[in-house]
């Protein structure tokens, strides 16, 4: 079959699996006060529930490379697909403890997507890695901020939270089809093997543990208005769509912004000051979020333009910082899966003090503290090399 077949349904899969990585975790922010109401969980539950798909993410960033070698990228992908279409079709609909298995489980299915999609892009897209690389990222955006738009007037068209969320399985089906037609083509993926231990260990350079700090700390800010942030402003009075809505602008404003910075990354002489301004644009527009629903349009400008930028650069580093392919795979993989799981606490412990406290003040100093750290961690990474 002609290779430009092949690249279409290629492209295909890679357009129906990232609408499975970003939505069914964007979908569930705007519908928590929805889900509260209807099933009388504490905010405590709904914080585990939200928390657990991040605390997936570092795990999962340790499994993918082995599952990668075991398995290779075709049957990596198959299962991938599976198993994020099965448990976001069926993880709603009995009960919490059924609802957190099932969240496990797609978090982990994330995960080592998350950490297998460069493979996968190497393979399928040899001379297009950079572009299909941004393309991917930004698709990460995008879904994501339509789903936290759409999310609470779907459920109510419904009058179903579980059939809106549901619903995000669709993808799944097409993404299947998509993918077992690719591999049948005649260019078959190559199994993509682990590589080699890193000649340096990565677990014990400083250089590592500041990318990690600064991948964590920008994640748990992401993470946390990603969960919270309509609960936060529903409580101070917005009504749930204006939230929703609120959150989509968050996500979708800084966009644009994320892909000219790291378009232009090499062309940036002083990294340093662009890590310092990216931070304190971001505390300037959590501060904001605790003034009051009449700015919060102004908030989620700046943390949207801070934590757009804030995620590719972080991603950025841990290309331009290792020196081979060992050691920028190991960097990676401890950067984010450290960083993850350092998110995943974060989006719990808002929860847990919201519920102490019955105020959202105690996370947003938090989260302003960790965008002001976020900029000493990240200084320290643009100035050291592993070297």
């Amino acid at each position: 079959m002609p290779k430009t077949s092949r690249s279409i349904w290629a492209v295909s899969t890679v357009f129906f699996l990232t609408l499975l990585l970003r939505p069914p975790l964007a979908a569930i922010g705007p519908l928590l006060t929805t889900i509260q109401n209807s099933q009388h969980w504490s905010t405590t539950q709904l914080g585990l529930l939200t928390s657990t798909p991040v605390l997936c993410f570092g795990i999962g960033a340790f499994l993918g490379p082995r599952l990668l070698s075991r398995y290779g990228l075709s049957k990596a992908f198959t299962g991938i697909l599976v198993v994020l279409t099965v448990t976001i079709l069926g993880r709603v609909w009995f009960g919490f403890e059924f609802l957190l298995i099932g969240t496990i489980a797609m978090g982990l299915g994330i995960a080592v997507s998350n950490v297998l999609f460069p493979a996968l892009i190497r393979a399928e897209f040899p001379n297009s890695v950079a572009r299909m690389t941004a393309t991917y990222t930004t698709m990460l955006s995008g879904f994501s901020a339509v789903a936290s738009g759409i999310a609470f007037p779907v459920s109510e068209s419904l009058h179903s939270w579980q059939l809106a969320l549901s619903l995000l399985a669709i993808p799944g089906v097409l993404g299947l089809i998509a993918w077992r037609i690719t591999v049948a083509k005649d260019h078959p993926v190559a199994k993509v093997e682990g590589d080699a231990a890193a000649s340096v260990n990565m677990w014990r350079h400083p250089l590592t543990w500041a990318i990690a700090a600064f991948f964590g700390l920008q994640s748990s800010n992401f993470y946390v208005l990603l969960n919270w942030l309509p609960s936060l402003l529903v409580d101070n009075g917005m009504s749930e769509v204006n939230a929703g809505g609120t959150l989509a602008l968050m996500s979708m404003v800084g966009i644009p912004v994320g892909m000219l910075i790291t378009a232009n990354l090499k062309r940036i002489k002083n990294l340093s000051a662009l890590v310092v301004a990216i931070s304190l644009v971001t505390s300037a527009g959590l501060a904001l979020y605790e003034v009051g629903p009449s700015l919060a349009i102004p908030a989620s400008i700046l943390t949207g333009v801070g934590l757009s930028s804030s995620f590719p650069l972080s991603l950025a580093l841990i290309g331009m910082k290792g020196s081979n392919q060992a050691i920028t795979t190991s960097m990676s993989a401890i950067s984010q899966g450290m960083g993850y799981l350092f998110a995943a606490a974060a989006v719990f412990v808002a929860g847990l003090s919201h519920d102490l406290t019955g105020s959202w003040l105690p996370t947003i100093l938090g989260a302003i503290a960790c965008a002001l750290v976020q900029a000493f961690a990240g200084r320290f990474a643009v100035n050291h090399d592993v070297v």
